[in-house]
């Protein structure tokens, strides 16, 4: 039998496991949601399996969403979780900032990418940055390094959750981690898209933003599209994907996060109801350095991270209230939305 494994996505074992292990050359890894794999330098190969609802078994959980969707304030609250690493956003960082990214189009306004650019320029290097204790710098944020961060051990960790928004693994999903179990936050596009277009003209100070230039600079028009092709190619291979949705989740978040956390595997904490304000949540948090004191000039995070738990949701605007040039979009991407809305963890 070849001697040759790349280990993936190493799991915690249950106790015994690991005192079996003690001594040996042999080590513990995870290869798919259900099964483990024990594995050595020497030419022996050993295959067992465990039910996910081992609490020693580490959890691997990737939520997908879009811009504006209560993502972040999710990744927060599951921030609560003891033994839980948090990995934010960083496929968007390699589209957004890494060596891999496109270069901005043509049609976009010098001045307008100049003032969206602004929030990222001056920042230290992650080495020399003491507050963000697990951030990266974007300049080396290819895929190639996201998928082997997402794919690393991090064996004293019970979760490993990792947020991102679709448009960052769009026409990539060869980059997709092993290992993961992947859900999906979805939100009204009336209210996305509308919150999008707000922090867009708020971060390129410019009140009659183009939304096609915006969405040049951060992706957000085909968002619904999006997720529901990742959601459908995930289907395809045999993921058995979770869908909720964000007005659920503001409305009644035990019920929600009761029925997400046993469909992932996760043991339901009454912390992950109410939380402290402010952002040292995000001090551990693995995401580019440039998003996470990006946030201080451009505020994309500040909601989220001024909540103490999930709000009551309002009711979507009515079309005469939504900026007319968002019209064509909401409509194109309400579809998807009510695709995915109709198979989502229900309230009851």
């Amino acid at each position: 039998m070849s001697t040759h494994l790349n280990p993936v996505c190493a799991c915690m074992c249950s106790r015994h496991l690991t005192d079996a292990l003690e001594g040996t050359s042999l080590q513990l890894q995870r290869i798919e949601p259900n099964s483990l794999i024990c594995w050595s330098t020497q030419p022996v190969l050993y295959i067992m399996t465990t039910k996910v609802d081992d609490p020693h078994i580490q959890k691997r959980v990737f939520l997908w969403s879009n811009p504006r969707s209560l993502s972040t304030v999710f990744e927060k609250c599951i921030s609560s979780l003891h033994g839980t690493q948090i990995i934010n956003e960083p496929f968007s960082a390699a589209h957004d900032l890494g060596p891999d990214r496109a270069p901005v189009p043509d049609f976009v306004n010098v001045d307008i990418g100049k003032a969206y650019f602004s929030h990222y320029e001056g920042i230290p290097r992650a080495e020399n940055h003491a507050e963000f204790i697990n951030a990266f710098d974007h300049d080396i944020c290819s895929y190639e390094f996201v998928k082997n961060k997402l794919e690393r051990p991090y064996c004293d960790k019970s979760l490993v959750f990792c947020k991102d928004l679709c448009y960052g693994i769009h026409n990539k999903y060869h980059m997709l981690p092993v290992g993961y179990r992947h859900t999906f936050l979805i939100r009204d596009p009336r209210k996305t898209l509308v919150s999008w277009l707000k922090l867009m003209q708020d971060m390129t100070k410019c009140k009659q933003l183009d939304v096609v230039e915006a969405d040049a600079l951060f992706p957000a028009l085909e968002g619904a599209m999006q997720q529901y092709e990742l959601f459908k190619f995930l289907q395809s291979r045999g993921d058995d994907v979770i869908v909720i949705d964000a007005d659920d989740l503001q409305n009644d978040p035990e019920t929600i996060l009761r029925k997400y956390c046993d469909s992932v595997g996760i043991r339901f904490q009454s912390t992950m109801l109410r939380w402290e304000s402010g952002d040292e949540a995000m001090r551990d948090w693995i995401s580019a350095l440039s998003y996470l004191v990006g946030n201080k000039n451009g505020g994309y995070y500040s909601a989220a991270m001024k909540s103490m738990s999930f709000e009551p949701s309002k009711a979507p605007r009515k079309r005469n209230e939504i900026p007319c040039e968002l019209w064509t979009y909401v409509d194109s991407s309400m579809p998807f939305y009510r695709k995915m809305h109709d198979i989502r963890l229900p309230i009851d």
